[in-house]
């Protein structure tokens, strides 16, 4: 095509010389008046005028009522070309005459379009000089596309440009069925463009290469007429556009994994207890991934589990466990798979400190993980690391304001919400206890004699004597100052007594070693036994362990009384 001396081609791109922004009827009129075919401009109006003769005449029609059915095309064309940023072509069909004009459609600067009209008749001309001369047809369409093709009337290949098609050298392709190369031959569109009956222009087609890897290709036909103008077969070209499907494959791929670390990221800053944090979390990753069971861990660096949360079917713990040390060990992503489980997972982690794991489960270990959810596995883990980090300082505030930070003991606060959980459940379950109410005697004179830290030794001493003496999920805490209570489960009154006497025998043996025969630091020790069924209070509880507590001190102190129920008084067992 010949364009107007107004026009330059730049960088494969026809961009307008003129930046001339009139929008009356003579705007660039004067260059383009020796342009036969019309000449049009497309404002963002979508008002169209005439910049050569031939164009007027036309805007005068399509701004009418005859434009009516062509113009939603027009505008269609110049929202892809300003959108692309480069012309479009496209063949309209004129009302009233019929005639076909192929527009150039040029997006401009200030978002107008300049729309230059060539007269269809030239692209007939040049396809029957092709079908005259089948050489200049096959050089033309070589340099046009990928790869030229024709077909016979049976439908098979008769020819096949010399470089061959899709890795395939020529006489591999020639008196084959093109539908052997197509991947879904049920998804192909009617008429195939192979046996194209009328012309046909960039119809998309997934067809198989010589490889076997798959390859989209845009596919331009035309019919080949006989001599009674019926088809003998089709001709035309192949562009080869995989690598640009691909890419836009990609971007879909990355703009859908965005959607869903939102999502996962959403789920986790809507909730406010840790617990419902990482149930929220587990269960919006498993729903993103094909994963049968998703498993979220939370925990110290290099210490316990502090959070443990699954969502779906999780396989048996000791697989679990597995996975989640090789996920600790590695760094990165981490695949593997046990028996006929397959998991794929990664370490958390916050400022190069590791937090927490998370896991995903599939029991069909024979299919791997797919690269979107490898994806979208390294995508969350930075969220996640920041949230679980947060969790562990939550859970390092909630310890400290449950701690008591000389000893290490839990405090009055812990001591008293564990115990009301604790009797709650015993009333439940009919299970009993001993509360043992603990007040140091003469600890005073060991700060007075032998300094403030002797006597934070003494406290801490008392904390580790209670601990070593009691099980594991036996209550222990400091109450504060030099008092102490241990709330033992399941404890009668026999049990109760051998464990006061066994921390009075204790601390009696480091007294004479740290503090001499002759000092007399003691503990006295007040006893409340637990009977379920009679809805006591941990208040009346305490208060009677403590009353019992004082009877011990005016008993002549560091001995044991035990606590009368109700108020039948004070039962004690004599020991001083």
């Amino acid at each position: 095509m010949v364009f107007p001396a107004a026009c330059t081609l730049k960088a494969g791109r026809m961009t307008s010389v003129a930046s001339n922004t009139k929008t009356d009827p003579g705007f660039l009129t004067d260059a383009f008046d020796s342009y036969a075919s019309p000449v049009l401009r497309l404002d963002n109006n979508a008002h169209v005028t005439g910049l050569n003769a031939a164009g007027i005449d036309l805007a005068a029609s399509l701004n009418g009522e005859p434009g009516i059915p062509l113009m939603p095309a027009m505008v269609q064309l110049a929202v892809k070309a300003r959108s692309e940023g480069r012309a479009q072509t496209r063949l309209f069909t004129l009302p009233g005459s019929g005639q076909q004009i192929e527009f150039l459609m040029l997006p401009q600067s200030d978002g107008s379009q300049v729309m230059i009209g060539r007269d269809a008749t030239l692209e007939s001309n040049i396809r029957m000089a092709l079908t005259e001369s089948r050489t200049r047809f096959k050089d033309l369409v070589d340099v046009a596309a990928d790869f030229a093709w024709e077909t016979d009337e049976n439908g098979l290949f008769s020819y096949i440009s010399a470089r061959g098609a899709l890795g395939y050298q020529p006489e591999e392709l020639l008196g084959q069925s093109p539908e052997s190369l197509l991947i879904a031959p049920e998804t192909a569109p009617v008429p195939l463009p192979f046996h194209a009956d009328r012309t046909l222009r960039n119809v998309e087609l997934w067809v198989r290469t010589q490889k076997g890897d798959a390859a989209c290709i845009l596919i331009s036909a035309i019919p080949i007429p006989s001599a009674d103008d019926q088809p003998a077969g089709a001709r035309g070209i192949a562009i080869d556009v995989s690598e640009e499907r691909h890419r836009q494959s990609e971007l879909a791929r990355l703009k859908i994994r965005e959607r869903l670390v939102a999502y996962i990221v959403d789920a986790l800053r809507n909730e406010v207890s840790p617990d419902d944090m990482l149930h929220a979390a587990a269960t919006a990753l498993g729903r993103s991934t094909s994963a049968e069971s998703c498993i979220v861990q939370v925990r110290e660096q290099n210490g316990p589990t502090l959070e443990f949360v699954a969502y779906g079917a999780a396989p048996d713990p000791d697989m679990v466990n597995h996975a989640l040390d090789h996920i600790q060990r590695d760094k990165g992503l981490v695949s593997d798979h046990i028996n006929r489980y397959h998991y794929l997972g990664i370490s958390t982690g916050y400022g190069g400190v590791k937090n927490g794991s998370i896991l995903l489960w599939r029991s069909d270990a024979s299919t791997g993980w797919d690269e979107d959810e490898r994806a979208l596995l390294k995508a969350v883990e930075p969220q996640f690391g920041i949230v679980f980090r947060q969790i562990t300082d939550q859970h390092e505030l909630e310890r400290l304001s449950r701690t008591d930070e000389l000893t290490g003991l839990g405090n009055r606060r812990a001591f008293i919400e564990d115990l009301k959980r604790e009797m709650q459940r015993y009333e439940r379950n009919g299970v009993g206890g001993a509360l043992l109410y603990m007040d140091l005697d003469n600890f005073k004179p060991i700060n007075d004699d032998f300094g403030h830290e002797k006597g934070d030794e003494a406290l801490t001493q008392i904390g580790q004597i209670i601990t070593s003496s009691t099980r594991p999920y036996d209550l222990v805490c400091r109450l504060g100052g030099d008092e102490f209570a241990a709330w033992l489960e399941g404890a009668d009154e026999k049990i109760a007594k051998s464990r006061a006497d066994t921390f009075l025998e204790k601390l009696d043996a480091w007294r004479r070693e740290n503090l001499g025969e002759s000092n007399q630091f003691g503990m006295s020790i007040g006893i409340a036994l637990f009977a379920a069924g009679q809805n006591e209070s941990v208040d009346g509880l305490i208060a009677r362990a403590d009353a019992a507590m004082y009877s011990a001190k005016k008993n002549g102190k560091n001995g044991i009384v035990f606590a009368a129920a109700s108020d039948q008084g004070n039962k004690t067992d004599g020991s001083q």
